[in-house]
């Protein structure tokens, strides 16, 4: 870090100490002097965070959703990108990259990103007294519980989003029907069930073939699959993965795909990475289950 970085962050540092120091002398005159003022419980909408920064696509949508007046930057991904609500916020990160001086900058009060992807730039901002939180979303549960626990944190009611939640699983088909998720690499990966495809697929009640498959990768959620194992495992339905990195296409061109059940009767399935990998939005959260539940019929 630079001399005027290095300055930067030390006048940050002395202005969240006097805002500590100056909180706790106002409490304690008001303490000491109960006899003519009583004692007032400091207004909570005044501890609430004022300045929200974001460093994940779904973090940004969702405070955007909760109180936009938070939000003062988000990542730069294609998720806020070509939603017109996000032009002009200041975009300081780029997946793990995250640009410390522009968030300094911008004065924050929390700060919100993946415990994975995030953990030390958070940490450093939560040296400098910013308050953080971070999440990894790999179940429907995980959904939930974190857009309450942002709800809560900004003060904001939660219910709207919710509501929408629970409109994605109501009256969900009995289905049955066996499922391979395939990555558009080679070797492919698919997902078991410690991962949000995962259990999103038993959400929607598919019989996921790769569920109880364990994983030797960093993140346990995900698994190598040979072109053998594919064969052997011949689902029903086969939903291949798309996104800027991810081509489906090419696993078209391998020799044994004309061999598969699911090819055979022409179910086979694009999915975009954003919203069947990971919930990036809740319009991305809407349509994957709109296309899950259509498919489950």
């Amino acid at each position: 870090m630079n001399r005027c970085s290095a300055a930067l962050v030390s006048i940050l540092l002395l202005g969240f100490n006097l805002v500590s120091c100056s909180n706790i002398t106002d409490e304690t005159v008001k303490n000491q002097n109960s006899q003519v003022v009583k004692f007032k419980k400091s207004n909570q909408q005044q501890d609430l965070p004022q300045r929200v920064i974001t460093l994940t696509p779904l973090a940004a949508n969702l405070i955007y959703n909760l109180d936009a007046s938070k939000l003062v930057a988000i990542p730069n991904s294609k998720d806020t990108n070509k939603k017109p609500q996000f032009t002009n916020y200041p975009k300081v990160s780029l997946y793990s990259n995250v640009n410390l001086e522009k968030i300094i900058a911008l004065k924050p009060d929390l700060a919100i990103g993946s415990e994975v992807m995030h953990s030390e730039a958070l940490a450093k901002l939560k040296k400098l007294g910013v308050d953080i939180i971070s999440q990894e979303i790999r179940s429907w549960e995980d959904l939930t519980n974190f857009t309450q626990k942002l709800a809560v944190r900004i003060g904001a009611n939660p219910q709207p989003i919710l509501d929408k939640y629970q409109s994605c699983v109501d009256n969900i088909p009995k289905n049955g029907k066996s499922v391979l998720v395939l990555t558009g690499r080679i070797p492919t990966s698919s997902p078991n069930k410690n991962s949000w495809t995962g259990d999103l697929l038993n959400k929607f009640n598919y019989q996921n073939l790769t569920a109880d498959f364990q994983s030797n990768r960093p993140f346990s959620g995900y698994l190598n699959l040979s072109q053998e194992k594919i064969l052997t495992a011949n689902p029903d339905l086969i939903f291949l993965v798309e996104s800027d990195n991810l081509n489906p296409n090419v696993l078209k061109k391998l020799p044994f795909w004309k061999n598969l059940k699911a090819t055979q009767k022409d179910q086979v399935y694009i999915f975009h990475h954003d919203g069947l990998i990971t919930p990036t939005s809740l319009e991305t959260i809407t349509e994957v289950c709109r296309k899950l539940r259509q498919l489950a019929r």
